[in-house]
C-alpha cells in the first residue's frame, strides 16, 4: 500500500467526517430559545473553530494527495493543526455547561454524547495527519 497516497485521502475524509460532525447540531437541533447558539459557544473558544480547522484541513490533505504542494510542508500543516483541533476540542467538552447540555428537548438526548464525538474526531484527523507525517519523512 503507497501511504504516501493513501494517508491523506485518509485525512482528508476524517476532516470531513469531522466537519460534518461538529455542524450536525446546527443544521438538525431545533431547540427553543438560543440553547443550540450557547452550546456552540460554550467554553473559552466554542467548537466552531474546530469545525472550520477540518474544513481547511480537508484542501490541506488533498492538496498533498495530488501533489500540488511540497509533502512535507502540508504533512506539517496537517499535524500541527489537527493537534490544535484536538486541544480545542477537548478544551471545549470540558468547558461546556451541563444546563446547556441538559436543556435541550428530550428527542436530542444524542447531544450529551455529541462532544465526545468531536473529540474523537479530531483523534482520528489527527491520527491521519501523523501518519501523513510519518510518510512523508525522508
Amino acid at each position: 500500500m503507497d501511504l504516501d497516497s493513501f494517508t491523506p485521502r485518509l485525512g482528508a475524509a476524517a476532516c470531513l467526517l469531522l466537519a460534518g460532525v461538529v455542524f450536525v447540531p446546527a443544521a438538525f437541533v431545533s431547540a427553543p430559545g438560543n440553547a443550540v447558539a450557547a452550546y456552540y459557544a460554550s467554553g473559552p473558544l466554542g467548537v466552531s473553530i474546530v469545525g472550520v480547522l477540518a474544513l481547511v484541513n480537508i484542501v490541506v490533505f488533498l492538496a498533498g494527495a495530488q501533489g500540488r504542494s511540497d509533502p512535507q510542508t502540508l504533512a506539517g500543516v496537517a499535524a500541527v493543526s489537527g493537534v490544535s483541533m484536538v486541544l480545542f476540542a477537548v478544551l471545549w467538552a470540558v468547558s461546556i455547561d451541563p444546563t446547556v447540555i441538559f436543556s435541550f428537548p428530550s428527542e436530542y438526548a444524542w447531544i450529551e454524547s455529541h462532544r465526545w464525538v468531536v473529540v474523537a474526531g479530531a483523534a482520528l484527523a489527527t491520527l491521519a495527519a501523523g501518519g501523513y507525517a510519518m510518510s512523508t519523512l525522508p
